[in-house]
C-alpha cells in the first residue's frame, strides 16, 4: 500500500509545531499594520471634529519638544480651524471636508492651548503640552504609539486564526472519515 504525507495522521507535536509557526505569522503581521497606521513620521494626529463633531480627539496631548502635531479633519461637525490662544500657529480660515490637515512643529517646552473658532463657545478646546521626555505612548517615546484600530485588527487577526487552528485539530482529532477505501 502507498503511502503519502497527506494520508499520514497528525501528531499532536506537529500540530502545535505549525499552529506555533502559523500564530507567529499572524503576530508579525499585526505588528506591521500596527507600524503602517502610524504614518505621521515621527508626529502625533490629532482628529478635529471628533465626537458630536465638536471636539478634538485627544483633547489634551503630551509631546517631546520637536515633535510634529498634525490635526486631521474629520468631515463633522461643520466647518473647522485650529486657533492656537497665544497667537503660536493658525490654520486659518473654518473649513468643511474630511481631506484637510493641518500640522505645527512644537520646537519647546510649554502648554500651548487652542480652540476651533467657530466652536469655542461650544467648548471645541484642546492642548498640547510639550515637555522633555513627553509623549503619551506610555514612554516609549515621542511617535511611537500604535493605533487603536491597528489594535484591534492584530486581535481580530489573531482571534480567526486561533479559532481556526482549534477547529482544524478538533476536525482532524475527532471528526470524519479518513479511511482509503475497502478493506479486502
Amino acid at each position: 500500500m502507498d503511502t503519502t504525507d497527506a494520508d499520514a495522521p497528525v501528531s499532536r507535536r506537529g500540530f502545535l509545531r505549525a499552529a506555533g509557526g502559523t500564530a507567529a505569522v499572524a503576530g508579525a503581521t499585526g505588528t506591521a499594520a500596527a507600524q503602517e497606521g502610524n504614518s505621521s513620521g515621527g508626529g502625533e494626529t490629532v482628529a478635529v471634529g471628533s465626537g458630536s463633531g465638536l471636539s478634538f480627539d485627544p483633547e489634551e496631548l503630551t509631546i517631546a519638544p520637536g515633535t510634529t502635531v498634525t490635526w486631521e479633519w474629520t468631515g463633522q461637525g461643520g466647518a473647522h480651524n485650529v486657533v492656537a490662544d497665544d497667537g503660536a500657529f493658525d490654520s486659518g480660515d473654518p473649513e468643511d471636508g474630511d481631506d484637510i490637515t493641518f500640522s505645527h512643529t512644537f520646537p519647546e517646552a510649554g502648554e500651548f492651548p487652542y480652540h476651533c473658532a467657530p466652536h469655542e463657545e461650544v467648548g471645541m478646546v484642546g492642548t498640547v503640552i510639550v515637555q522633555e521626555g513627553g509623549g503619551s505612548s506610555g514612554g516609549g517615546g515621542p511617535g511611537l504609539t500604535v493605533p487603536n484600530s491597528a489594535k484591534n485588527l492584530g486581535i481580530a487577526a489573531m482571534s480567526l486564526m486561533l479559532s481556526t487552528l482549534g477547529l482544524a485539530y478538533f476536525f482532524i482529532r475527532y471528526g470524519g472519515d479518513y479511511e482509503t477505501g475497502p478493506e479486502s
